[in-house]
């Protein structure tokens, strides 16, 4: 599948100007916080293989085409992550109801736990980082997420990794 790049959106009138500076700063910060949250403990799941199985257990069964648009790969590299999620019993392959010729992939109750287990360290290591904060960058922070969450409002970037 191919994206085609999306031409930068312009602020609104009433936004502030940021300049190149503020913007690699939050770009940087953004970044390593992602980088880092990533690199806490996801046991044996490589970063595509959880990311898939947080988008399955979010989503509900889906079929491997649905995947592979939701993660934004090819459908040979999604069978392959799929087969080898199976294959640790991470997820489950069942016909469709609807239709017995398309396959749909749900995530296992051995994978709930996983994910649930990988979201609790996550949140304990980011709960831990910001109360070393003062309160005021505490509060900062906060005020800043739904900004950042209207930032990829529709850009078709959905699929969360825990």
């Amino acid at each position: 599948m191919t994206t085609t790049a999306r031409p930068p959106t312009p602020a609104p009138p009433s936004a502030p100007a940021l300049g190149d500076d503020e913007l690699t700063r939050l770009r940087l910060a953004v970044l390593r916080l992602a980088r880092r949250l990533r690199q806490e403990h996801a046991g044996d799941l490589t970063p595509s293989q959880l990311s898939a199985l947080s988008c399955v257990e979010r989503e509900g069964p889906l079929s491997l085409r649905d995947l592979a648009e939701m993660e934004r790969v090819q459908p040979p590299s999604i069978s392959r992550i799929v087969g080898s999620l199976e294959g640790e019993g991470w997820v489950e392959r069942v016909a469709d109801a609807a239709d017995r010729r398309v396959v749909l992939v749900s995530a296992t109750a051995k994978a709930r736990r996983e994910l649930d287990r990988i979201r609790r360290e996550r949140n304990a290591w980011l709960a831990g980082r910001l109360a070393e904060l003062p309160a005021g960058e505490q509060r900062a922070v906060l005020d800043a997420l739904d900004g950042l969450e209207h930032l990829m409002d529709g850009q078709g970037d959905e699929a969360v990794t825990s």
